[in-house]
Protein backbone atom coordinates (compact mmCIF):
# COMPACT_ATOMS: atom_id res chain seq x y z
CA UNK A 1 0.00 0.00 0.00
CA UNK A 2 2.84 2.58 0.71
CA UNK A 3 4.75 1.44 -2.58
CA UNK A 4 1.32 2.27 -4.34
CA UNK A 5 0.93 6.14 -2.58
CA UNK A 6 4.56 7.00 -2.77
CA UNK A 7 3.89 6.12 -6.79
CA UNK A 8 0.95 7.90 -7.28
CA UNK A 9 2.33 11.01 -5.72
CA UNK A 10 5.38 10.55 -7.72
CA UNK A 11 3.10 10.52 -10.68
CA UNK A 12 1.01 13.82 -9.80
CA UNK A 13 4.14 15.56 -9.42
CA UNK A 14 5.34 14.54 -12.49
CA UNK A 15 1.97 15.65 -14.50
CA UNK A 16 2.32 19.14 -12.41
CA UNK A 17 5.29 20.37 -13.17
CA UNK A 18 4.43 20.46 -16.92
CA UNK A 19 1.76 22.77 -16.03
CA UNK A 20 1.85 26.72 -16.29
CA UNK A 21 -0.35 28.45 -13.84
CA UNK A 22 -1.58 32.04 -13.86
CA UNK A 23 -0.86 34.19 -11.21
CA UNK A 24 -3.07 34.62 -8.67
CA UNK A 25 -3.99 37.92 -7.26
CA UNK A 26 -5.89 39.06 -4.18
CA UNK A 27 -7.92 42.07 -3.57
CA UNK A 28 -10.92 42.94 -1.36
CA UNK A 29 -13.35 45.77 0.47
CA UNK A 30 -13.68 46.37 4.17
CA UNK A 31 -16.27 49.02 5.14
CA UNK A 32 -18.38 50.00 7.96
CA UNK A 33 -21.37 52.47 7.85
CA UNK A 34 -22.77 54.23 10.96
CA UNK A 35 -26.63 55.41 10.51
CA UNK A 36 -28.48 57.84 13.32
CA UNK A 37 -31.51 60.47 12.14
CA UNK A 38 -35.21 60.33 12.53
CA UNK A 39 -37.63 57.63 12.32
CA UNK A 40 -34.85 55.13 11.87
CA UNK A 41 -33.38 52.75 13.79
CA UNK A 42 -29.76 53.89 13.90
CA UNK A 43 -26.52 51.72 14.28
CA UNK A 44 -23.43 49.92 12.67
CA UNK A 45 -23.83 48.15 9.03
CA UNK A 46 -21.50 47.76 5.80
CA UNK A 47 -22.40 47.31 2.13
CA UNK A 48 -19.94 44.94 -0.42
CA UNK A 49 -17.48 43.98 2.51
CA UNK A 50 -16.18 41.27 0.26
CA UNK A 51 -12.56 39.31 -0.36
CA UNK A 52 -11.53 38.15 -4.18
CA UNK A 53 -9.03 36.44 -6.47
CA UNK A 54 -8.20 36.88 -9.68
CA UNK A 55 -5.87 35.58 -12.06
CA UNK A 56 -5.08 35.96 -15.69
CA UNK A 57 -2.86 34.37 -18.26
CA UNK A 58 -1.72 34.35 -21.69
CA UNK A 59 -2.33 32.10 -24.09
CA UNK A 60 -0.52 30.33 -27.45
CA UNK A 61 -2.64 32.38 -29.65
CA UNK A 62 -2.17 35.66 -27.81
CA UNK A 63 -5.27 35.75 -26.37
CA UNK A 64 -5.38 36.31 -22.42
CA UNK A 65 -7.73 34.53 -20.21
CA UNK A 66 -8.64 35.27 -16.76
CA UNK A 67 -11.26 35.82 -13.87
CA UNK A 68 -11.94 36.44 -11.07
CA UNK A 69 -13.98 34.56 -7.85
CA UNK A 70 -15.56 37.01 -4.98
CA UNK A 71 -16.99 35.63 -1.31
CA UNK A 72 -19.25 38.40 0.23
CA UNK A 73 -20.45 38.46 3.68
CA UNK A 74 -24.19 38.15 4.76
CA UNK A 75 -24.85 41.78 4.93
CA UNK A 76 -24.66 42.04 1.09
CA UNK A 77 -27.54 39.35 0.52
CA UNK A 78 -25.45 36.73 -0.49
CA UNK A 79 -23.84 38.53 -3.35
CA UNK A 80 -26.86 38.94 -5.74
CA UNK A 81 -25.67 42.42 -6.98
CA UNK A 82 -22.16 43.60 -8.21
CA UNK A 83 -19.29 44.01 -7.28
CA UNK A 84 -19.72 40.17 -5.87
CA UNK A 85 -18.11 38.75 -9.46
CA UNK A 86 -17.88 35.60 -10.07
CA UNK A 87 -16.92 34.82 -13.52
CA UNK A 88 -14.50 34.59 -16.27
CA UNK A 89 -13.11 36.24 -19.80
CA UNK A 90 -11.19 35.77 -22.21
CA UNK A 91 -10.42 38.85 -23.96
CA UNK A 92 -8.92 39.29 -28.06
CA UNK A 93 -8.08 42.09 -30.10
CA UNK A 94 -11.71 41.79 -31.26
CA UNK A 95 -13.73 41.30 -28.27
CA UNK A 96 -14.05 40.38 -24.36
CA UNK A 97 -15.83 38.18 -23.66
CA UNK A 98 -17.39 37.59 -19.70
CA UNK A 99 -19.40 34.54 -18.59
CA UNK A 100 -20.64 34.19 -15.44
CA UNK A 101 -21.70 36.08 -12.81
CA UNK A 102 -20.56 39.59 -14.09
CA UNK A 103 -21.74 43.05 -14.94
CA UNK A 104 -24.49 43.20 -17.83
CA UNK A 105 -23.45 45.77 -20.39
CA UNK A 106 -25.76 48.39 -19.37
CA UNK A 107 -24.62 49.15 -16.00
CA UNK A 108 -21.01 48.89 -17.56
CA UNK A 109 -21.72 51.79 -19.98
CA UNK A 110 -24.14 54.24 -18.58
CA UNK A 111 -23.01 56.15 -15.81
CA UNK A 112 -24.04 55.72 -12.09
CA UNK A 113 -24.76 59.47 -11.32
CA UNK A 114 -27.04 58.81 -8.58
CA UNK A 115 -24.03 57.07 -7.14
CA UNK A 116 -21.66 60.80 -7.49
CA UNK A 117 -22.22 62.20 -4.07
CA UNK A 118 -20.07 60.51 -1.11
CA UNK A 119 -21.96 58.44 0.68
CA UNK A 120 -23.75 57.21 -2.50
CA UNK A 121 -22.31 53.57 -2.68
CA UNK A 122 -24.39 52.36 -5.77
CA UNK A 123 -27.24 54.61 -6.71
CA UNK A 124 -27.10 56.35 -3.51
CA UNK A 125 -28.33 53.64 -1.80
CA UNK A 126 -26.76 53.58 1.64
CA UNK A 127 -29.09 55.30 3.43
CA UNK A 128 -31.58 52.46 2.77
CA UNK A 129 -29.06 50.57 4.71
CA UNK A 130 -31.19 52.44 7.46
CA UNK A 131 -34.17 53.19 6.16
CA UNK A 132 -36.72 50.74 4.73
CA UNK A 133 -39.62 52.98 3.26
CA UNK A 134 -39.20 52.80 -0.16
CA UNK A 135 -42.40 52.19 -2.07
CA UNK A 136 -41.85 53.02 -6.28
CA UNK A 137 -39.05 50.51 -5.96
CA UNK A 138 -39.28 47.30 -8.49
CA UNK A 139 -35.66 46.23 -8.10
CA UNK A 140 -32.71 48.50 -6.99
CA UNK A 141 -33.58 52.00 -6.13
CA UNK A 142 -33.50 54.48 -9.43
CA UNK A 143 -32.14 52.77 -12.44
CA UNK A 144 -33.84 50.38 -14.85
CA UNK A 145 -34.84 47.10 -14.39
CA UNK A 146 -32.14 44.68 -12.93
CA UNK A 147 -29.26 47.27 -12.80
CA UNK A 148 -26.18 45.97 -10.83
CA UNK A 149 -27.77 41.96 -10.54
CA UNK A 150 -24.94 39.46 -11.69
CA UNK A 151 -27.19 37.34 -13.05
CA UNK A 152 -25.08 34.42 -14.82
CA UNK A 153 -24.64 35.77 -17.89
CA UNK A 154 -22.55 36.12 -21.72
CA UNK A 155 -21.25 39.93 -21.74
CA UNK A 156 -19.54 40.73 -25.07
CA UNK A 157 -17.61 44.37 -24.82
CA UNK A 158 -16.59 45.58 -28.28
CA UNK A 159 -13.10 47.80 -28.25
CA UNK A 160 -13.74 51.40 -28.03
CA UNK A 161 -13.87 53.51 -31.32
CA UNK A 162 -12.90 56.64 -31.62
CA UNK A 163 -15.06 57.22 -27.76
CA UNK A 164 -17.70 54.97 -28.72
CA UNK A 165 -18.44 51.84 -27.22
CA UNK A 166 -20.56 48.60 -27.28
CA UNK A 167 -21.48 45.91 -25.17
CA UNK A 168 -23.96 43.40 -25.58
CA UNK A 169 -25.23 40.86 -22.40
CA UNK A 170 -27.31 37.71 -22.75
CA UNK A 171 -28.29 36.16 -19.89
CA UNK A 172 -30.47 33.20 -19.94
CA UNK A 173 -32.67 33.29 -16.60
CA UNK A 174 -32.75 36.11 -14.40
CA UNK A 175 -33.40 33.75 -11.77
CA UNK A 176 -29.97 32.72 -11.01
CA UNK A 177 -27.69 35.22 -9.28
CA UNK A 178 -24.63 35.00 -7.21
CA UNK A 179 -26.16 33.91 -4.85
CA UNK A 180 -27.95 30.69 -6.52
CA UNK A 181 -24.92 29.62 -8.48
CA UNK A 182 -25.19 26.27 -8.82
CA UNK A 183 -28.71 24.78 -9.70
CA UNK A 184 -30.22 25.25 -13.34
CA UNK A 185 -33.81 23.86 -12.74
CA UNK A 186 -35.95 26.12 -14.15
CA UNK A 187 -39.07 27.05 -11.62
CA UNK A 188 -42.60 27.04 -13.21
CA UNK A 189 -43.51 30.46 -10.95
CA UNK A 190 -41.22 32.78 -10.39
CA UNK A 191 -41.05 36.44 -9.84
CA UNK A 192 -38.20 36.84 -12.31
CA UNK A 193 -38.12 37.38 -15.63
CA UNK A 194 -36.33 34.76 -18.25
CA UNK A 195 -34.11 35.41 -20.93
CA UNK A 196 -32.79 38.79 -21.43
CA UNK A 197 -30.86 41.08 -23.51
CA UNK A 198 -29.40 43.98 -22.65
CA UNK A 199 -27.35 46.50 -25.12
CA UNK A 200 -26.03 49.19 -24.00
CA UNK A 201 -23.45 52.29 -25.68
CA UNK A 202 -21.11 55.20 -24.74
CA UNK A 203 -19.42 58.07 -26.35
CA UNK A 204 -16.82 59.77 -24.15
CA UNK A 205 -14.99 63.13 -25.75
CA UNK A 206 -13.05 66.01 -24.75
CA UNK A 207 -14.52 69.39 -25.72
CA UNK A 208 -12.93 72.55 -24.50
CA UNK A 209 -11.81 71.80 -21.29
CA UNK A 210 -14.74 69.68 -20.88
CA UNK A 211 -15.05 65.99 -20.54
CA UNK A 212 -18.38 63.99 -21.09
CA UNK A 213 -19.50 60.62 -21.17
CA UNK A 214 -22.96 59.97 -22.71
CA UNK A 215 -24.59 56.17 -22.26
CA UNK A 216 -28.05 54.52 -23.15
CA UNK A 217 -29.03 51.42 -22.69
CA UNK A 218 -32.00 48.79 -23.25
CA UNK A 219 -33.44 45.86 -21.23
CA UNK A 220 -35.30 43.41 -23.39
CA UNK A 221 -36.71 40.03 -22.22
CA UNK A 222 -39.44 37.66 -21.98
CA UNK A 223 -42.15 37.70 -19.03
CA UNK A 224 -42.14 36.29 -15.36
CA UNK A 225 -43.71 33.12 -15.12
CA UNK A 226 -47.47 32.52 -14.79
CA UNK A 227 -49.18 32.84 -12.07
CA UNK A 228 -45.90 35.32 -10.35
CA UNK A 229 -47.44 37.34 -7.67
CA UNK A 230 -51.25 36.01 -7.90
CA UNK A 231 -52.74 33.22 -6.91
CA UNK A 232 -54.41 33.03 -10.56
CA UNK A 233 -52.42 32.62 -13.72
CA UNK A 234 -51.93 35.40 -15.72
CA UNK A 235 -50.00 36.89 -18.92
CA UNK A 236 -47.68 38.92 -18.15
CA UNK A 237 -45.70 41.83 -19.83
CA UNK A 238 -42.60 41.22 -21.44
CA UNK A 239 -39.22 43.25 -19.89
CA UNK A 240 -39.12 46.13 -21.86
CA UNK A 241 -36.46 49.37 -20.10
CA UNK A 242 -34.50 51.64 -21.24
CA UNK A 243 -31.77 53.88 -19.12
CA UNK A 244 -29.49 57.00 -19.91
CA UNK A 245 -27.65 59.81 -18.53
CA UNK A 246 -24.62 62.21 -18.89
CA UNK A 247 -21.81 62.86 -16.92
CA UNK A 248 -19.83 65.86 -17.87
CA UNK A 249 -16.37 67.17 -16.02
CA UNK A 250 -15.56 70.43 -16.13
CA UNK A 251 -12.33 71.17 -14.29
CA UNK A 252 -12.76 70.11 -10.60
CA UNK A 253 -16.70 69.64 -10.83
CA UNK A 254 -18.23 66.73 -12.09
CA UNK A 255 -22.20 67.20 -12.88
CA UNK A 256 -24.77 64.23 -14.43
CA UNK A 257 -28.80 63.25 -15.13
CA UNK A 258 -29.69 60.16 -15.28
CA UNK A 259 -33.23 58.83 -16.17
CA UNK A 260 -34.97 55.21 -16.65
CA UNK A 261 -38.39 53.83 -17.90
CA UNK A 262 -39.43 50.08 -17.06
CA UNK A 263 -42.60 51.04 -18.30
CA UNK A 264 -44.87 47.97 -17.97
CA UNK A 265 -42.51 45.51 -17.17
CA UNK A 266 -43.66 44.09 -13.93
CA UNK A 267 -47.53 44.20 -15.04
CA UNK A 268 -50.19 42.18 -16.11
CA UNK A 269 -51.32 41.93 -20.45
CA UNK A 270 -54.75 41.74 -18.97
CA UNK A 271 -54.78 44.93 -16.37
CA UNK A 272 -57.27 47.18 -16.88
CA UNK A 273 -55.01 49.71 -14.93
CA UNK A 274 -51.62 49.32 -16.25
CA UNK A 275 -48.21 48.91 -14.41
CA UNK A 276 -45.70 52.30 -14.56
CA UNK A 277 -42.35 52.81 -12.99
CA UNK A 278 -39.82 55.16 -14.15
CA UNK A 279 -37.12 57.99 -12.05
CA UNK A 280 -34.52 60.11 -12.73
CA UNK A 281 -31.41 61.23 -10.61
CA UNK A 282 -29.32 64.56 -10.64
CA UNK A 283 -25.81 65.12 -9.05
CA UNK A 284 -22.88 67.61 -8.96
CA UNK A 285 -19.64 67.45 -7.15
CA UNK A 286 -16.83 69.47 -6.27
CA UNK A 287 -12.81 68.41 -5.76
CA UNK A 288 -10.64 70.22 -3.67
CA UNK A 289 -7.27 67.88 -3.31
CA UNK A 290 -8.05 65.05 -1.30
CA UNK A 291 -12.07 66.43 -0.33
CA UNK A 292 -14.83 65.92 -2.42
CA UNK A 293 -18.07 67.80 -1.98
CA UNK A 294 -21.34 66.89 -3.61
CA UNK A 295 -25.33 67.42 -3.32
CA UNK A 296 -28.02 65.48 -4.98
CA UNK A 297 -31.59 64.54 -6.12
CA UNK A 298 -33.38 61.38 -6.83
CA UNK A 299 -36.75 60.59 -7.59
CA UNK A 300 -38.89 57.50 -8.76
CA UNK A 301 -42.55 56.53 -9.20
CA UNK A 302 -44.99 53.32 -9.77
CA UNK A 303 -48.15 53.12 -10.51
CA UNK A 304 -49.36 48.89 -9.50
CA UNK A 305 -51.25 47.60 -12.26
CA UNK A 306 -54.68 45.90 -11.95
CA UNK A 307 -53.21 42.31 -11.45
CA UNK A 308 -50.31 43.45 -8.60
CA UNK A 309 -52.62 45.65 -6.26
CA UNK A 310 -55.04 42.64 -6.04
CA UNK A 311 -52.31 40.67 -5.53
CA UNK A 312 -50.55 42.93 -3.10
CA UNK A 313 -50.52 41.91 0.65
CA UNK A 314 -48.36 45.11 2.18
CA UNK A 315 -48.55 49.08 2.69
CA UNK A 316 -52.06 50.08 1.67
CA UNK A 317 -55.43 49.56 -0.07
CA UNK A 318 -54.64 52.49 -2.23
CA UNK A 319 -55.96 52.08 -5.87
CA UNK A 320 -54.63 50.42 -8.90
CA UNK A 321 -53.39 53.33 -10.79
CA UNK A 322 -52.90 55.53 -8.04
CA UNK A 323 -49.04 57.14 -7.86
CA UNK A 324 -46.10 55.96 -5.09
CA UNK A 325 -43.33 57.85 -5.37
CA UNK A 326 -40.08 58.19 -2.93
CA UNK A 327 -37.45 60.97 -3.18
CA UNK A 328 -33.90 61.90 -1.91
CA UNK A 329 -32.12 64.77 -1.44
CA UNK A 330 -28.06 64.36 -0.59
CA UNK A 331 -25.41 66.15 0.70
CA UNK A 332 -22.35 64.95 1.06
CA UNK A 333 -18.54 64.86 2.25
CA UNK A 334 -15.87 62.55 1.12
CA UNK A 335 -12.24 62.60 2.19
CA UNK A 336 -9.65 60.42 0.41
CA UNK A 337 -7.15 59.81 3.44
CA UNK A 338 -4.57 57.69 0.75
CA UNK A 339 -3.58 54.26 0.49
CA UNK A 340 -6.66 52.88 -0.24
CA UNK A 341 -8.77 54.68 2.67
CA UNK A 342 -11.99 56.84 1.72
CA UNK A 343 -14.20 57.98 4.64
CA UNK A 344 -17.32 59.98 3.88
CA UNK A 345 -20.41 61.81 5.61
CA UNK A 346 -24.01 62.27 4.36
CA UNK A 347 -27.08 63.82 4.88
CA UNK A 348 -30.24 62.38 3.37
CA UNK A 349 -33.25 63.56 3.28
CA UNK A 350 -35.98 61.18 2.34
CA UNK A 351 -40.47 61.55 1.21
CA UNK A 352 -42.00 58.69 0.31
CA UNK A 353 -45.58 58.84 -0.38
CA UNK A 354 -47.95 55.73 -0.90
CA UNK A 355 -50.78 57.09 -3.11
CA UNK A 356 -52.92 57.33 -0.03
CA UNK A 357 -53.76 60.38 0.85
CA UNK A 358 -55.47 58.76 3.81
CA UNK A 359 -52.41 57.94 5.14
CA UNK A 360 -49.25 59.29 6.70
CA UNK A 361 -46.15 57.90 5.53
CA UNK A 362 -42.61 57.96 7.59
CA UNK A 363 -40.20 60.30 6.11
CA UNK A 364 -37.02 59.63 7.72
CA UNK A 365 -34.06 61.62 7.51
CA UNK A 366 -31.00 59.90 7.87
CA UNK A 367 -27.45 60.91 8.87
CA UNK A 368 -24.39 58.12 7.88
CA UNK A 369 -21.21 57.92 8.21
CA UNK A 370 -18.60 55.94 6.94
CA UNK A 371 -14.86 54.46 6.45
CA UNK A 372 -13.60 51.73 4.05
CA UNK A 373 -10.25 50.26 3.02
CA UNK A 374 -9.94 48.55 -0.56
CA UNK A 375 -7.06 46.57 -1.13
Amino acid sequence: MNKFLITLATLVAFSLSGVAYADAKVSGFMQRILGMGDDVDGGVSEQFTRFAIGADTTTDSGWTVGGSMSIQTAATTGGTYLPSSNHMYVQTDMMTVNIGHTADAVTSLVPAVGAMVPGGGNDAGYQYLFDAGNLATWTVSGREAYYAGNHAKIDVDLPAINGISVGFSYTPSMEFNGANPGARAQAETTANHGETIHAGVSYSAEMDGMSYTIGLGIVSGNSQSQSAGSANAVTNNDLAAFSGAIKITMGDMTVGFSGYDNGDSFGASTDAVKAKNSGYSAAITYAMGNITLGAGYGHQELVRGTRAQAAATTLTSAAAGNVRADSVTMIGLGYNMGGGVNTFVQLSNNDHTDGDHATTEVDPQVLFAGISLGF
